[in-house]
């Protein structure tokens, strides 16, 4: 599960997953129900993930998929149709507020689960976009109580810090092994995706207004 407000850098995240996997020879899926081909493109172009290089390598595919377009069966046959006829590797739905619509008024939970089971069986990785309605404030991984799905879960998060907006990703769960535990700035940039040393001197940094700490330590 890639989880963090709107804007905040989940779908290019989850892309340079696939421009990993295209790198191996392995096929990826967007459903995107949300935006646009083309502004996926253009975006995934603007941070050096060449999207149009692996369309036409067949190693990804962007589909968009207007949220009342199929029913939550019919969005999961055409998803197993795509990997049992072209061996996809990595699938990923952007997003779940845009999927939970299609399944008109069906069980989040029960289709997600099974959706991920079938995958998982045939050794697909399945990227989750979850977007949250908060900016900062209370932290939450979802908004839909469906983390429990996840075998990792990763967050980005806004910072503001002194009047200026950043971001902070960190691992929340990895559910077969131990996992980075600290958070460390990420930067989009247009030469690649950054992330730079753990925020060591800040606190709060999951309240999305972070405070310094004093590097100076008063032994008296």
């Amino acid at each position: 599960m890639l989880c963090g407000p709107s804007g905040v850098g989940k779908t290019t995240l989850g892309l340079q997953f696939m421009k990993e996997a295209a790198g191996r020879g392995e096929r990826s899926v967007v459903y995107s129900f949300e935006e646009e081909v083309d502004i996926i493109i253009g975006r995934c172009e603007a941070v050096a993930i060449p999207a149009r290089s692996m369309i036409a390598a067949g190693t990804l595919q962007i589909l968009k998929i207007e949220p009342l377009q199929y029913t939550a069966d019919e969005f999961a046959r055409l998803v197993r149709r795509d990997v049992q006829e072209h061996g996809t590797r990595l699938v990923m739905i952007d997003s779940i507020a845009g999927y939970n619509l299609a399944l008109r008024g069906e069980n989040l939970e029960a289709q997600l689960y099974a959706l991920s089971k079938y995958l998982q069986h045939h050794n697909v990785t399945l990227l989750l976009v979850v977007e949250l309605a908060e900016i900062t404030g209370n932290f939450r991984v979802t908004d839909s109580h469906i983390s429990y799905l996840g075998d990792t879960i990763i967050f980005i998060r806004y910072l503001e810090i002194h009047g200026e907006m950043r971001k902070a990703i960190g691992v929340l769960k990895k559910r077969l092994s131990d996992f980075e535990r600290t958070l460390r700035e990420i930067e989009i940039t247009s030469q690649s995706i950054k992330v730079g040393g753990p925020l060591s001197n800040l606190r709060g940094i999951l309240s999305g207004t972070p405070e310094w700490i004093s590097e100076q330590r008063d032994d008296g």
